[in-house]
């Protein structure tokens, strides 16, 4: 009898283990956030505004840089813990009606080349970091998915 309850508790144990584990899909802490999606929050690693892309496949930051009218994608994986690079060498943008090309970065402290990397720059004059505008992304792919108009509002994201 005693072997009966042993396997009945491993059993629960078991079970208990992987409610446990299909409960945690995202490895970022959940915090209250003003969207639409439940309380679910990526903090944006650089400060900037965050873009999901696809169900957690990815997510997109777009930073403004140092310099006036210097701005910065990065791309990350769906938690917004980790850089993916990606081999697209431009991505073609509209921001605040202004066309802009965020050209691949290349970074000799990371390796990363064009083709071959997780950032991209444009320079586009007449926008602050302060300000609310729309921002459009033409195409993006990453992880051999294309995303296509990819639209939301700086600073706010889209998740």
């Amino acid at each position: 009898m005693n072997n009966k309850k042993a396997i009945k508790n491993v059993g629960v144990l078991f079970a208990l283990l992987g409610s446990l584990l299909l409960g945690t899909g995202c490895s970022q802490p959940s915090e209250p956030s003003e969207d639409s999606s439940g309380g679910h929050y990526h903090a944006a690693p650089h400060g900037g505004s965050l873009v999901m892309l696809g169900n957690h496949i990815a997510q997109l930051e777009l930073v403004p840089g140092e310099r006036p009218g210097e701005w910065i994608f990065y791309i990350l994986d769906g938690g917004a813990e980790r850089f993916v690079r990606i081999e697209q060498e431009a991505i073609e943008v509209t921001m605040d009606g202004k066309a802009a090309v965020f050209q691949a970065t290349a970074n000799s402290a990371t390796g990363e080349i064009v083709g071959d990397t997780a950032q991209f720059t444009a320079e586009v004059e007449g926008l602050s970091g302060k300000s609310r505008f729309p921002v459009r992304i033409d195409e993006i792919v990453v992880f051999s998915q294309p995303f296509s108009q990819i639209e939301f509002n700086f600073p706010e994201g889209k998740h």
